[in-house]
């Protein structure tokens, strides 16, 4: 619906009618190919009793502006609200507000969006087997998203709770119409699966390093701060790492700053995603690990889609 001063108001439904795999997955690839188009001043961050707030802007060179602001309180399930939930406001290069809407899908389509396009380039090609884990609203969202660059036959979803874990697979199932079920025996999954994608809020490592194969992908999305982590350190040693950025990664991927603690070096990290996606990197022959943090910019031109 359009309100008075000409700006377009977006519910989290009309945000997930307008956006298309191909036009996200092609947007934020083109701008990985060129991210000194954009202007992304550090996040704020501020601590709440339960959790975090955010406050992440972004100009491009075209002189689009947006912000976007996330609430990320880890309890909130339990009083039947989402962990994370977001807004965004997006500017012409008029300087006139164009865009608000809700952006918890926004948020979403992004964040796996960015995972399947590392995948797109880190695993293998034949890979069959995704597995999900965690049960989070994210889930099912990381889930087709990957299945967006590879053929899975087989989609495993592993969490805490099987209940939920169950639930979580028939979300996936109802969305991509392949096999999938939930499993509770993550290492024997981990074991069949080609690749792993991870979205929770764990402060403790759920991922072992044991578990990873030469030919395995595992896809790191939550421990956006220095207190939560996913994968042990042996994970993070053990593989080839990849990150969306670096400097962000130093200062939020709390995998990444754990295993710095125990003796690994940013300076093993083998590159970002804007190098695979220009062809300067490839996969070798070790295990890849992509670490996101997420960046301000994959939400403005996911954002810009929703106005053209």
């Amino acid at each position: 619906m359009q309100v008075s001063l000409g700006m377009l108001l977006l519910s989290d439904e009309q945000v997930e009618e307008r956006l298309v795999w191909t036009e996200v997955l092609s947007v934020l690839e083109q701008a990985f190919q060129d991210t000194e188009s954009f202007d992304s001043p550090e996040r704020t961050v501020i601590s709440a009793d339960k959790g975090v707030y955010l406050t992440m802007p972004c100009a491009d060179r075209e002189g689009w502006y947006g912000v976007k602001q996330v609430s990320f309180l880890p309890d909130n399930p339990e009083q039947g609200r989402p962990t994370i939930q977001a807004w965004y406001t997006l500017f012409d290069p008029g300087g006139t507000p164009s865009l608000a809407c809700s952006a918890t899908l926004l948020t979403r389509f992004r964040t796996s969006a960015v995972s399947a396009l590392a995948a797109r380039y880190l695993a293998l090609q034949d890979a069959a087997t995704l597995l999900v884990v965690g049960t989070g609203s994210l889930a099912p969202w990381m889930a087709e998203a990957h299945a967006q660059v590879r053929s899975y036959r087989d989609v495993l979803v592993w969490g805490r709770d099987p209940a939920k874990a169950e639930a979580t697979a028939e979300a996936v199932r109802a969305r991509l119409g392949v096999r999938v079920r939930s499993t509770d025996d993550l290492a024997a999954a981990a074991a069949a699966a080609d690749v792993i994608t991870v979205a929770t809020s764990a402060t403790s490592p759920i991922v072992r390093g044991a578990w990873l194969t030469p030919e395995k992908h595992l896809d790191l999305v939550g421990a956006f701060t220095p207190e939560m982590v996913e994968a042990d350190p042996e994970a993070v040693m053990e593989s080839d790492v990849f990150i969306d950025d670096l400097d962000a990664a130093r200062t939020e991927a709390g995998d990444l700053l754990q295993a710095a603690a125990a003796g690994w070096s940013f300076d093993a990290v083998c590159g970002d995603l804007s190098d695979l996606v220009a062809g300067k990197l490839a996969r070798g022959n070790n295990a890849t690990l992509f670490k996101s943090v997420g960046l301000a910019f994959e939400d403005l031109v996911v954002a810009r889609l929703l106005v053209t």
